[in-house]
């Protein structure tokens, strides 16, 4: 019997050391696909970014009819998207943002510049974007926020003439894990991407 006993103990030990690990795994692909749909939902619309509309296609701010930025605001961690999709006559306003649910678990949002904002992925811990001009030089965020203003500087929809100059945006995503397991310490993901909308590269 207490051969039994400490043969059962030692197979329970080693389910649960394999279950552990499974659900580790589990977290580690739940963050992968965290980061892809986070991806994926980002390099759809920038890449479609001034198709069929005029400049500025790219914005570091909120655009739309639900709590806009005010003009002259920039945001590392936001950008909105403008863009006539090919089954529409109209503009569609895209805006990606980083907040958090009623919980306080942060996440990457979209919402759609009149009244759904809905969230993309949870447990987004850091999203921001930069700026590359048409020589791959960098844009600093300052440089969308001291004019000239488009198209004058009282206008209420003027915009820093810088706007114009976007030809690439670098999107850098960071995933936190989700849960916590006792003894093992799950890194943040991270994952980076370069996105040149068609639009604004012509052939």
């Amino acid at each position: 019997m207490a051969i039994t006993l400490a043969v059962t103990a030692s197979m329970f030990a080693f389910v649960h050391a394999a279950r552990h690990v499974f659900e580790i795994d589990l977290e580690r692909a739940d963050m992968q696909q965290r980061a892809r749909v986070s991806m994926d939902a980002l390099y759809r619309d920038l890449v479609m970014a001034g198709a069929g509309f005029q400049t500025p296609a790219v914005a570091p701010f909120r655009r739309g009819d639900s709590n806009p930025d005010l003009p002259g605001s920039v945001f590392a961690n936001r950008i909105s998207v403008r863009y006539v999709p090919p089954d529409a006559a109209q503009a569609v306003t895209i805006t990606y943002m980083l907040g958090t649910d009623a919980a306080g678990v942060p996440q990457l949002t979209r919402y759609d510049g009149r009244a759904t904002e809905l969230p993309v992925a949870d447990h987004i811990g850091d999203c921001r974007f930069e700026y590359f001009d048409g020589g791959g030089q960098p844009i600093a965020l300052a440089r969308f926020a001291d004019g000239p203003w488009v198209p004058d500087a009282v206008a209420s929809d003027r915009f820093d003439a810088d706007l114009q100059a976007i030809r690439r945006v670098r999107v850098v995503l960071r995933v936190r894990p989700a849960r916590t397991f006792a003894g093992i310490s799950l890194v943040n993901l991270d994952a980076i991407t370069d996105v040149s909308p068609r639009n604004l590269n012509p052939p």
